[in-house]
């Protein structure tokens, strides 16, 4: 069943503490390290709306549950990230509390929806918008074959 829905707002990845799957100490500049920007960019550029009409075309949710969770800003506060150590992008999904907009069902099957979601963006990303295997923004470590002693023959 497709589901007539918007496309919420895309997260906002500016102004986040550095997420609690990496250690802080690993990080030395927040901001480029786990290239954010680029990744708020390339959302922008398509790959939150392209990742979320699939999305809505499986999840379990229903419309006014997806816009119960868009109303609480639970879309938004999904945050996106390069993983330094591992060499990938990877997400964070919000913990999804019983409130005034979402039940105790909604809550218990938010988080798994907002994963799923979270998995397909990341897809997307890597698939269509993104090309980072050549670039990983880690940078070569210095062998011996980095500095050769010997001078070339002239």
């Amino acid at each position: 069943m497709v589901l007539d829905v918007e496309t919420p707002a895309q997260p906002d990845l500016t102004n986040r503490p550095v997420p609690s799957v990496i250690d802080a100490d690993e990080v030395s500049d927040p901001d480029g390290d786990l290239r954010r920007a680029e990744l708020e960019g390339a959302l922008a550029d398509g790959a939150w709306s392209d990742a979320f009409h699939e999305w809505a075309e499986y999840t379990d949710l229903t419309e006014s549950e997806i816009t119960a969770l868009a109303d609480a800003g639970r879309f938004e506060e999904v945050d996106f990230f390069w993983d330094p150590t591992e060499g990938r992008i990877r997400h964070e999904v919000p913990t999804v509390t019983t409130t005034g907009e979402t039940d105790a069902d909604l809550a218990a099957s938010a988080e798994t929806e907002l994963a799923e979601l979270c998995e397909l963006v990341v897809e997307t990303l890597d698939d269509a918008y993104l090309d980072w295997d050549a670039d990983s923004g880690v940078e070569e470590p210095w062998t011996e074959e980095t500095f050769d002693d010997e001078s070339p023959e002239e």
